[in-house]
């Protein structure tokens, strides 16, 4: 930008800052086809998303805030975080492993 006397400012402010969202793809039996859930209330305040997608399901949480990163990659306490918030929605007799994650 420029200035009133027409010099180029040189202090630009950030017009991308960087985030991160996480997600898994579970087996398709985890969810019925043709229904979501999207939670809102989680445990850390986050979005949590549960669809079915391509004979799968995908879960997902909602972006934070992070340094931009040429290669993302899931950390495993979010993926740990997103199986337990899973859970929730589930029937007891579930348990939704680890080895379940067939993608993250």
């Amino acid at each position: 930008g420029k200035d009133d006397n027409n010099n180029i400012n040189t202090e630009l402010q950030k017009a991308v800052h960087g985030a991160s969202g996480s997600h898994i793809v579970l087996p398709g039996y985890y969810a019925p086809n043709h229904m979501g859930l999207l939670d809102y209330n989680t445990s850390d305040g986050r979005f949590l998303f549960f669809l079915p997608w391509q004979g799968s399901v995908i879960v997902g949480t909602t972006d934070k805030k992070c340094e931009a990163e040429t290669l993302p990659y899931p950390p495993e306490d979010e993926i740990q975080w997103m199986l337990k918030e899973c859970e929730k929605y589930l029937s007891h007799n579930l348990k939704v492993r680890r080895s379940d994650v067939l993608s993250a």
